[in-house]
């Protein structure tokens, strides 16, 4: 009886702790519930195959851009006031990594894309200008009106003394790339076009300009604006171009007749953010399926500076969060892009005065 006692004592508290494990495996339940459900923001990119706990079943994360500066590596990049779309990863079954984004592509449905001097220098100076046989170097950019002004230095032929260029001139569309065809050029400071004209030459009879995404032919530079950003490729329409005292504006637009992408961030995320919806992510080497991932500006005011390339760093500073829904809130502090040491490379790689 003495044995018998304490264990009668200890059936109510039994029954207590049997009945707490019990609410919270249900409460744990309807979280799984939560975590695991699929909200694609659009239906074309719904699950393609069952999904589970290690895959979604889902190729490819939403992406919305809502005022960032975003960059690729280094200094290229832009400033997005909104973007839509999505980050798809050329190897079906695969989670978007951020440590491999030469293996994923942005396709974009909407939005706007803006590049202002000092960014539409870096691309130059940064990726289309630097290799070592490169006529052209040392690019500046600033902007008169819906003019674009570009100074810096030019080697005719690829032979002889570096001369100091000046070009002027405004941007249109054309298909997939945005041309800018100066009609202002001065070498030495000697206006050149016309006495070009007279002899029937044009700037591509004196430079050579081939790379990915850019091109140079007759007067006129062409950007593929799917090719000639690093690092991803850009799939998406742009139905608009225009220079302004921003910048260069590029704006996408959806098919005809689509359904505009449905995205749905937390209320907490502030005036300046990334956010990541739904498919497989990898981050860290941390895999997050079913995505609900917020990057936001550390404080309020700021805009938010993201680097494709560098993202450890510009996140490994910050502050995360996980709440009970699942969705991942990292607080982002200012980061600023370092592109002196860039261009310094860029101009060492095409050789000196």
């Amino acid at each position: 009886m003495k044995r018998l006692l304490p264990l009668l004592l200890a059936l109510p508290l039994m029954a207590q702790a049997q009945s707490a494990i019990e609410r919270q495996q249900e409460e744990l339940h309807l979280l799984r519930q939560g975590w695991f459900q699929q909200t694609p923001p659009d239906a074309g990119h719904a699950a393609s195959r069952p999904g589970g706990m290690r895959d979604s079943g889902q190729d490819g994360v939403g992406l919305l851009l809502h005022d960032v500066d975003m960059y690729f590596e280094g200094g290229i990049g832009f400033h997005s006031p909104e973007l839509k779309g999505w980050l798809v990863p050329l190897k079906t079954g695969e989670p978007v990594d951020f440590d491999r984004p030469q293996d994923m592509r942005i396709e974009v449905s909407e939005g706007e894309v803006i590049l202002n001097p000092q960014q539409l220098a870096n691309l130059f100076n940064q990726r289309i200008l630097a290799y070592p046989q490169s006529m052209l170097r040392n690019f500046s950019m600033s902007l008169d009106g819906d003019r674009l002004l570009v100074s810096g230095e030019v080697q005719p032929l690829g032979i002889g003394p570096w001369l100091p260029l000046r070009l002027s001139g405004g941007v249109k569309l054309e298909g997939d790339e945005i041309l800018y065809q100066p009609d202002q050029v001065k070498v030495l400071g000697v206006p050149a076009y016309g006495a070009m004209s007279l002899v029937g030459l044009h700037l591509d009879s004196l430079v050579r300009l081939e790379r990915p995404g850019a091109l140079l032919r007759d007067n006129a530079m062409r950007l593929n604006y799917h090719q000639v950003f690093p690092l991803v490729g850009i799939d998406g329409h742009v139905d608009a171009a225009w220079l302004d005292d921003k910048g260069l504006h590029l704006r996408f637009a959806r098919p005809a007749g689509s359904p505009a992408p449905r995205f749905e961030p937390p209320t907490q995320a502030g005036p300046s953010y990334v956010w990541l919806q739904s498919g497989d992510l990898k981050i860290f080497e941390i895999l997050i399926t079913y995505s609900q991932v917020l990057l936001k500006a550390e404080q309020p005011g700021q805009t938010l500076v993201f680097n494709l390339k560098d993202y450890r760093k510009v996140l490994s500073t910050g502050i995360t969060q996980v709440n009970e829904d699942g969705t991942f809130f990292m607080r982002v502090p200012p980061y600023s892009n370092d592109t002196t040491s860039a261009r310094l490379v860029s101009s060492a790689a095409v050789g000196s005065p």
